[in-house]
């Protein structure tokens, strides 16, 4: 039984630190391919760096644009916290450490996952950022195989060690908690009606505000002139 146990937590430690070695693949090509775009601009940014030469930059495409580079920060903090942590356990079999830069690095490529995604049909850096992210993710994940399933255990012992209200007690707690509602609710209205009267006195100086008329403004356009008439032509008759 012993030797079976053994073998099985052999197993899974070849398993978890292939995976380490994969990650740290992973990280290290996500880093340099990110790098790379960012500083080479050809990456997505160069779509936008080519319509500012071209046409005029709308508050979407300015939007757009801070989210690919946040989006290509949050990858390269993701791969740099895989590397870290994978040489930390392949080195130094500090589990714990690489764990917690496991849930990290999960969590940094949430926001790239869903925004390349997003844009796939807008270049094809959309559509291998996504995989990236995505592969980052499962990794992760398998990587951390043991500590969910640690997780996950102690979480069900303690669920059945929970003691659960009976019908009675589950309906006479909601009563008390529905009355405790409605009591509070009508308190609060009885304080807005009393306060609500003093309070605009004082605000409108026990006065309310009479609308004046106000006269009708004279058009600014110039008067309308009558047309000159010609004075009627006399003809002279020099006989």
């Amino acid at each position: 039984m012993a030797n079976v146990q053994d073998l099985k937590a052999q197993k899974a430690a070849k398993t978890l630190r292939l995976l380490t070695i994969v990650l740290l693949i992973v990280g290290i090509v996500t880093l340099a391919a990110c790098v790379y775009d960012m500083a080479s601009g050809s990456s997505l940014l160069k779509l936008f760096d080519a319509k500012t030469a071209e046409e005029t930059v709308t508050i979407e495409d300015a939007t757009n644009h801070g989210g690919q580079t946040v989006a290509y920060v949050m990858l390269i903090a993701a791969s740099v916290l895989l590397i870290l942590g994978a040489f930390s356990y392949l080195l130094k079999g500090k589990y714990r450490t690489f764990q917690g830069a496991c849930i990290a690095a999960i969590i940094f490529s949430l926001f790239p996952l869903i925004f390349f995604a997003v844009n796939i049909g807008a270049h094809l850096f959309a559509l291998i950022y996504a995989l990236i992210a995505l592969a980052i993710i499962v990794l992760a994940i398998f990587a951390m195989k043991s500590r969910w399933q640690v997780y996950i255990k102690e979480m069900t012992g303690e669920v059945k060690k929970l003691t659960w209200l009976s019908a009675k007690e589950l309906v006479k707690a909601t009563a008390v908690v529905l009355v405790f509602v409605l009591a509070f609710s009508l308190l609060i209205y009885l304080l807005d009606l009393a306060f609500y009267t003093p309070v605009g006195l004082v605000l409108n100086d026990g006065s309310t505000p009479v609308p004046t008329e106000t006269a009708p403004e004279e058009s600014a356009l110039p008067a309308e002139t009558p047309a000159a008439t010609d004075a009627p032509a006399t003809d002279a008759n020099n006989e």
